[in-house]
C-alpha cells in the first residue's frame, strides 16, 4: 500500500491513512494517534479500545496434542474469546488445564456440556512485553541452575518439582508472542526477530523439561564429564541472556566458539543409555542458543 506526501502550507508534510484500518480501528476527525518513528519507518497506533477477536473451534474427535496445538494456536494468535467445542469431560479437563497453566489474564465465562467460552479478562498492555521476555530468560536460567545443582548432588527426587517453572516460562512466552501478534506497534522494525527469540527461549526450556522427566527417578550417578558438559550448557545460557542486555559482537563470536567445544566434548563421551538421552537434549539446548544469534544481532542493529 502506497500513500503520496503532501506538503502542505509550505511547510508541512501530510499523509492519508488508509480508510479500512481508520475504520476498523474507529478512528475519526479530531481523534489523537501515538506516532513512533525509527530513522526509515514512522509507525501509527489508535488508544481507542479494540473489538475483541472472536473465533469457534471445534474440538471433538481430536487428540490431546492436537487440541493444545490448536488452542495455544489461537491463543497466541491473538483471540480474545474462544468459544469451543468439545466431545467428553476428557477435552474439557485440558481447556481447563490451559487456561490455568498457559493463557495469561484469560477465564472460562461460560460453560455448558457441549461448549465452554474462554476470555481475555484483564488488559493487556504492549509495554508489559520487555517484562515478560525477561522474566522468561530468567524463569529458563533459574531452572537450569536448579536442575545443575541437584545433578551435581545426585538429588534426582527434586527434579519434579523444577517443572512447575517450564509452565511459568511457557506462560511468559505465550504471553510474549501473543504480545507481538495483537500490537505490531512494538519495535517494528525488529518484531519478527523478537518473535524468534521468544520462541527460541520456550523451546530451550523444553529441552531442560525433558532432561528433569529422564532423570527424576534415576537411581544412580550421572558422570562427571557429563556434569562438567551441563554446567557449560547452563554458562552458554547465561552467556546469551546477558548478551542480549548488553550486546557485543565479539563475546557473541566467543559463544559460538563455546558451543562448538561443549558440542565436541559430547560427542567424545563415553556414556550409558541413560546418559545419551541427556546428552541429546543438551545438544539441542545448545543448537537452539545459538539461533539466538543473528536474531540478537539484528534486534542490536549491530553488523
Amino acid at each position: 500500500m502506497k500513500r503520496k506526501v503532501i506538503l502542505q502550507g509550505g511547510k508541512t508534510f501530510m499523509v492519508s491513512l488508509p480508510i479500512r484500518w481508520a475504520k476498523q480501528v474507529r478512528v475519526g476527525k479530531g481523534d489523537e494517534l501515538e506516532c513512533s518513528t525509527t530513522p526509515n519507518q514512522v509507525c501509527f497506533s489508535a488508544k481507542k479500545e479494540q473489538v475483541p477477536q472472536q473465533i469457534q473451534v471445534n474440538l471433538e474427535g481430536l487428540s490431546e496434542r492436537a487440541i493444545r496445538y490448536i488452542l495455544s494456536g489461537l491463543h497466541k494468535s491473538g483471540y480474545d474469546e474462544i468459544t469451543a467445542y468439545f466431545h467428553n469431560q476428557e477435552n474439557l479437563e485440558i481447556i481447563e488445564d490451559l487456561v490455568k497453566n498457559l493463557y495469561v489474564g484469560f477465564a472460562i465465562v461460560e460453560q455448558d456440556d457441549k461448549k465452554c467460552v474462554l476470555k481475555c479478562i484483564s488488559k493487556e498492555l504492549a509495554g508489559e512485553f520487555d517484562t515478560a521476555l525477561r522474566r522468561a530468560f530468567l524463569v529458563t536460567l533459574s531452572l537450569g541452575e536448579s536442575m545443575l545443582e541437584a545433578l551435581n548432588n545426585s538429588r534426582f527426587s527434586q527434579l519434579k518439582d523444577l517443572l512447575r517453572l517450564e509452565k511459568t516460562n511457557n506462560q511468559l512466552t505465550s504471553f510474549c508472542e501473543r504480545l507481538l501478534n495483537k500490537n505490531p506497534g512494538i519495535a517494528p522494525e525488529k518484531h519478527n526477530f523478537l518473535y524468534v527469540i521468544a520462541w527460541n527461549i520456550e523451546k530451550v526450556c523444553d529441552d531442560y523439561k525433558y532432561i528433569c522427566r529422564e532423570l527424576q527417578d534415576y537411581k544412580g550417578k550421572l558422570s562427571r564429564p557429563l556434569l562438567q558438559a551441563t554446567a557449560e550448557a547452563q554458562n552458554l545460557l547465561r552467556g546469551y541472556y546477558e548478551l542480549f542486555y548488553r550486546f557485543d559482537i565479539t563475546k557473541l563470536s566467543r559463544l559460538n566458539e563455546k558451543k562448538e567445544q561443549i558440542q565436541d566434548k559430547l560427542f567424545a563421551m563415553k556414556l550409558s543409555q541413560k546418559e545419551h538421552k541427556i546428552s541429546f537434549y543438551l545438544l539441542d539446548a545448545i543448537f537452539k542458543l545459538v539461533e539466538f544469534s543473528a536474531s540478537m544481532t539484528a534486534v542490536r542493529n549491530e553488523p
